[in-house]
């Protein structure tokens, strides 16, 4: 059975604004706090602590109103968009307790568990643990347990601390819980409360065409959401869970029973990880291409390292020497209490001959690349990729050297022979021809001009005109002058003729583009 776990955080805006605060500034927890925002021209209370609602103050009141109400009180401006990153960092932070963690609002979280709370001592133990940890960290969280994300939800918000072991344990619970949990639109909850139907059990002892007449005059779009709701908490509408991440395909990891913050146990479990990771991948037959080791402090937050190979590896030791390049730039504050290494991608890798000279020189390369990526920052050592383009300076690019699939398998063998050296951007030449559509006798680039002897082509390459409408043909030639230099040469447009496209109708101009050997 499927089991989700939800967390609500009611005082999510004002904890998060006070654990931002530097020590000497923040406010004691019993000293009345308040976060306003601006909506329409009108300062409204975004969020609330106890104390300040002990004194009668709400969410959405008027900031006059408050301010009459409470003149002493403390309030700050609400930053909703720091909130928001907030709490994406504390659903990383959660990824120790199941990698299937996803974000279910602006106040709560989710965590697909199923499977999991064995490795804690079972679901009542986990609960309280991650309930402990975030009140260490000045989080309030009300949390909850079922077998589907809906009544998971409602549970947390109304009967927090409920573990349903099963559905008709969950529905008798929900039944004498509010309307409200339905998360319904505040005039479908009006309407519902005119009617009598005040509790979930009230809906659902109704029978469902008898439930769609009594709102025949509600749009139709409410009375659908309102059964769309109750299959949900039901259970007979599954309703996804989006994590944060992709499910990394093997992870391995390593807890502590004390902070660690002496970076030779850090690499000493670090090692450890990836001796046992390479295991498990040699068993499968698969090699490493990207790996992230995350540190999860006891603060609450998370540090995460990431490294690529440019070929698929299970060596330790190369793995190790990557990440000893990395574990400098971790912070360890109070200490890690957990390691977690983490495969994203893989490929395919099977057992290597030994003694072949071959591929031993092609991974001692493929060691250095990475090494070099690793230590000069992703991006700085780089390899050509190829693109799906006829236009020469568009047909390739640059990858990071970590790149998985690079595309040469795509490339067209009919294509006529390529410069040795292309120029990054076509420069302009004078050109003297015979005729005005024949190849160039004469032509004069950086103030020097060449006497061509040989000239072959031409090569006619259409424009992308779904990307740049204004562009025109080219016809390149291949040329050779007096010199014994070889030019790669291209006239940009064709001369008028009957039923010319109007944008191809110009003068064109010549452009040297590269170099031959």
């Amino acid at each position: 059975m499927r089991r989700i776990i939800s967390l609500f955080l009611p005082l999510w805006p004002t904890e998060r604004h006070r654990r931002a605060q530097p020590p000497q500034n923040r406010l004691s927890a019993d000293q009345p706090f308040a976060l306003w925002h601006q909506e329409q021209q009108t300062q409204f209370l975004y969020s609330v602590t106890p104390q300040a609602a002990a004194i009668g103050l709400e969410k959405g009141m008027r900031l006059a109103q408050a301010r009459a109400m409470a003149p002493h009180i403390h309030l700050a401006e609400a930053n909703p968009e720091a909130d928001a990153k907030a709490l994406n960092a504390l659903a990383r932070w959660l990824v120790r307790y199941s990698p299937l963690v996803a974000l279910d609002g602006a106040d709560g979280l989710l965590i697909d568990s199923t499977g999991c709370a064995h490795l804690f001592g079972g679901e009542n133990t986990m609960l309280n643990d991650i309930k402990g940890r975030l009140k260490k960290a000045g989080i309030t969280a009300q949390l909850s347990i079922a077998e589907n994300r809906a009544a998971a939800r409602a549970l947390a918000r109304y009967r927090p601390g409920t573990i349903s072991t099963s559905k008709e344990e969950t529905q008798k619970i929900l039944a004498s819980m509010p309307v409200q949990a339905l998360r319904l639109t505040e005039g479908m909850t009006r309407t519902l409360y005119q009617l009598g139907l005040k509790t979930i059990g009230h809906l659902t002892s109704q029978p469902r065409p008898a439930l769609a007449r009594r709102f025949r005059g509600k749009p139709s779009k409410d009375v659908t959401a309102l059964l769309a709701r109750l299959d949900q908490i039901a259970g007979r509408k599954d309703e996804p869970i989006s994590p944060l991440s992709p499910l990394p395909n093997w992870q391995v990891r390593q807890a502590f029973a004390e902070p660690v913050g002496h970076m030779e146990a850090i690499e000493y479990a670090t090692a450890s990880l990836i001796e046992d990771l390479c295991l498990t991948l040699m068993k499968a037959e698969r090699g490493a291409r990207r790996l992230d080791l995350s540190a999860f402090r006891v603060d609450g937050s998370v540090q995460t390292l990431t490294i690529g190979t440019s070929r698929a590896s299970r060596d330790k030791a190369h793995l190790m020497r990557l990440f000893t390049e990395k574990l400098d730039t971790l912070e360890a504050g109070f200490g890690f209490d957990l390691l977690i290494l983490a495969v994203r991608e893989t490929e395919k890798l099977s057992p290597s001959q030994i003694g072949d000279t071959r591929e031993e020189t092609a991974q001692s390369t493929a060691n250095l690349l990475d090494r070099l990526a690793t230590r000069l920052g992703p991006g700085s050592v780089c390899v050509l990729k190829h693109r799906h383009s006829h236009l020469p300076e568009r047909a390739q690019t640059f990858a990071p050297v970590s790149e998985a699939t690079l595309g040469w398998q795509y490339l067209q063998s009919l294509t006529a022979p390529r410069p040795i050296r292309l120029l990054m951007h076509p420069e302009t030449i004078e050109v003297l021809a015979e005729i005005p559509e024949g190849p160039p006798r004469r032509f004069r680039w950086r103030r020097k001009e060449h006497r061509v002897l040989k000239a072959e082509g031409p090569e006619r390459i259409a424009p992308e005109w779904w990307i740049d409408p204004a562009d025109r043909t080219r016809d390149y030639y291949r040329v050779e002058v007096a010199s014994g230099a070889r030019f790669w040469l291209f006239r940009h447009g064709l001369y008028s003729s009957p039923g010319l496209r109007v944008g191809e109708a110009s003068t064109p101009d010549w452009y040297l583009h590269g170099f031959f050997a």
